[in-house]
């Protein structure tokens, strides 16, 4: 087991404390002094020594210390260090917590900038990751917090931490060793079907729930169908033999009417009509088919011309278009030609002035810079030199004027050429096709007018077929067929309108019977459905017992489970026992975490001094549990007279109102033999 033991702790303007030397020795203390002397102040440091956090768990505490009016005092170092056994080797760690002061480049005073902590091991400056590493290497904050201060198992970790403390240090028992320890739990197994308590529980309450709102919505159903149902008892033999009779007689009613609508004299008539009707018919297509033959032919014909008439305007269309780009062609070459013209005028001009300059030539007989005249020779020179310069000018220039000109020829040689096969096209192709096709569409035109001609005649000359003897004696017979049959309806109307409204009286009779017959199903229907909802108010009523039944099964393994891990979390502590379940007012478990001492709940009604022993009761379970035996702080430790048997270092923390200064008694630890 690693056992932790504090030797020596210094404190330096801490809290208010402004030099605090502590030398324990590894042995017990305890430290008296008055209210606000600062033996709490003791505990804060050795924990922000090691965490930065007070007893409190707060990591943001004022440990400045303050003057009078609650000011901060300046360019001071808060310095905790602290000097541990562990295991057999001295460890020394320490902490400098101070201000920051930066002169910026061109300013006389320096500026406070926050505050910064100096950490050290062994005397060894080390950043505070190294220094956090080593805090850890010795024991894990949240372990060593439980171990050493009595009161923060039960009064700074949340119940379900706690809980799963207890659980972790005592080990949980499953539900296979439950269900084993108790017979009458042998078909709880069957009853998970392999799910778990708490999904079990989650689904037995929900179709409880569906069930219970199921049974509630039953009653009121059944008690709308019984006031849907009507009262008064009808014989639905008699009702249907009634409908029966009627149906016959609506029948034979029907029957008769069709014998006097459709009577034989009136269907004769009618099958006279429809054969006179196909023989005018047939009359007519064959006279129209003889007589317009000719009609067709011509109308084939002149459509075929007018095709034709289309085709040779197009060409026409198309040749025009040759011609009137033949034409636009010829009008840019001839502009063309004539703008070149005027431009070779100009050249011709400008070759004529050139080729008149003389040459001409001032002689200089001084020299430019001595002002002496120029020998002869040399005056000869240079007259003969710029005479060859200047022939040489007039020559290039000529050329010149002369290249442009022939240029310009060329291209309106070009041109012409161009302009006179455009024209020979012109009179050859475009001209004469011009010509051939408005020949051709003058021939087509005049054909077309002559067939048109032909077709007026045609049409003019197809006898109208009305007119014909045979169209005249069938329209006859006809119209006078129909005139029979007008007259042989209008007798059997009277007749008809009265058969029609004694079927009309008869079907609303059946109507009626029917509707009768119609509540009488609809009555039986709704009786079905009440023995339904009978008997499924009896299949839930049955599964929701089952249900029942399976919960209080549940609920016994839950108690049972209750008991054993109870009994075994509790074996494990002298003087602390703990309720890890209440019962709720539904007859349910609910899962908590108190701690007891005689049966009194440590938030209610324990006092301070059991609560310090029940809290060093738990110490000792959990230093077996973790393996480390760490220094244990007891605040308030006035309230106990005898405290209770631990292997680790204790230090107290006493309440004496005639200290006015902190005062400091050790406490040898009695060495026992081991047995």
């Amino acid at each position: 087991m690693k056992k932790i033991e504090l030797i020596f702790i210094k404190l330096r303007n801490f809290k208010g404390i402004s030099k605090l030397d502590v030398d324990l020795k590894r042995e017990n203390a305890r430290i008296y002094g008055d209210n606000a002397t600062g033996k709490t102040t003791v505990f804060d440091a050795f924990l922000w020594l090691l965490f930065d956090k007070d007893s409190n768990n707060d990591s943001k505490f004022a440990l400045q210390t303050l003057t009078g009016s609650g000011l901060k005092v300046h360019n001071l170092e808060h310095t905790v260090e602290g000097t541990f056994l562990v295991d057999g080797n001295e460890v020394q760690l320490k902490k400098i917590y101070k201000e920051k002061w930066t002169k910026k480049r061109g300013q006389a005073h320096k500026e406070f900038g926050g505050y910064t902590t100096d950490h050290f091991v062994d005397d060894v400056p080390v950043n505070k990751k190294e220094y956090v590493a080593k805090v850890e290497s010795i024991v894990q904050e949240d372990v060593f917090k439980l171990l050493t201060s009595p009161t923060y198992f039960n009064e700074n970790v949340k119940w379900q931490e706690r809980r799963n403390i207890l659980l972790a240090v005592c080990g949980d028992i499953s539900d296979e060793d439950v269900i084993a320890s108790d017979s009458t739990l042998a078909k709880l197994n069957d009853v998970l079907s392999g799910k778990s308590i708490e999904d079990m529980k989650k689904i037995i309450a929900s179709r409880k729930k569906h069930i219970n709102d199921e049974l509630e919505k039953i009653p009121v159903r059944i008690d709308e169908i019984h006031k849907m149902i009507p009262e008064v008892q009808v014989d639905d033999a008699a009702l249907k033999a009634k409908v029966e009779k009627l149906e016959m007689e609506i029948n034979g009613l029907k029957d008769q009417r069709y014998h006097v609508t459709n009577g034989s004299a009136v269907l004769d008539m009618q099958h006279k009509l429809k054969e006179l009707e196909m023989q005018l018919a047939d009359f007519k297509r064959t006279f129209e088919t003889d007589s317009k033959q000719e009609v067709y032919k011509l109308q084939t014909r002149i459509q075929e011309l007018q095709g034709n008439v289309q085709i040779i305007k197009s060409d026409i269309r198309m040749n025009d278009l040759d011609k009137n780009d033949a034409e636009r062609e010829i009008k840019t070459m001839m502009d063309g030609i004539s703008n070149n013209e005027q431009i070779m005028n100009e050249l011709r001009k400008e070759y004529a002035q050139v080729k008149a300059t003389e040459f001409t030539y001032e002689d200089n007989c001084e020299c430019p810079t001595c002002k002496q005249s120029l020998p002869a020779e040399q005056l000869e020179s240079a007259r003969a030199e710029a005479l060859a310069q200047f022939n040489e000018n007039k020559t290039a220039k000529l050329a010149e004027i002369s290249s442009k000109g022939k240029s310009l020829a060329s291209h309106n040689e070009h041109f012409n050429e161009q302009v006179q096969a455009i024209n020979d096209k012109l009179a050859t192709v475009i001209i004469s096709k011009s010509e051939e096709l408005n020949e051709k569409l003058s021939s087509a035109e005049k054909e077309l007018t002559k067939f048109n001609e032909r077709l007026q005649h045609a049409q003019s000359a197809v006898p109208d077929v009305t007119t014909a003897d045979q169209y005249k004696h069938l329209t006859a017979q006809i119209t006078s067929i129909n005139e029979g049959i007008t007259k042989a309806k209008l007798n059997a109307n009277e007749i008809v309108a009265d058969i029609d409204a004694n079927i009309r009286q008869l079907e609303e009779e059946r109507r009626t019977i029917n509707a009768e017959l119609g509540q009488l199903a609809n009555a039986e229907n709704q009786r079905k459905r009440i023995t339904e909802l009978e008997a499924e108010q009896q299949r839930l009523a049955a599964e929701y017992e089952v249900l029942e039944g399976n919960l209080f099964l549940i609920e016994t393994f839950t108690r049972k489970k209750v008991e054993m891990l109870t009994e075994r979390i509790n074996s494990k502590f002298k003087y602390a026992r703990f309720k890890l379940f209440e019962e709720q007012v539904n007859g349910g478990l609910n899962e908590v975490c108190e701690t007891l001492y005689e049966g009194v709940p440590y938030g209610s009604g324990l006092n301070n001094a059991a609560k310090i022993n029940v809290g060093l009761d738990i110490i000792n379970t959990l230093s077996e549990h973790y393996g480390i035996l760490a220094p244990i702080f007891v605040d308030n430790a006035e309230a106990v007279t005898k405290f209770i048997d631990v292997d680790a270092q204790l230090i107290s923390l006493v309440v004496s109102e005639k200290d006015k200064q902190l005062r400091v008694e050790l406490d040898p630890i009695e060495l026992k033999e081991a047995i």
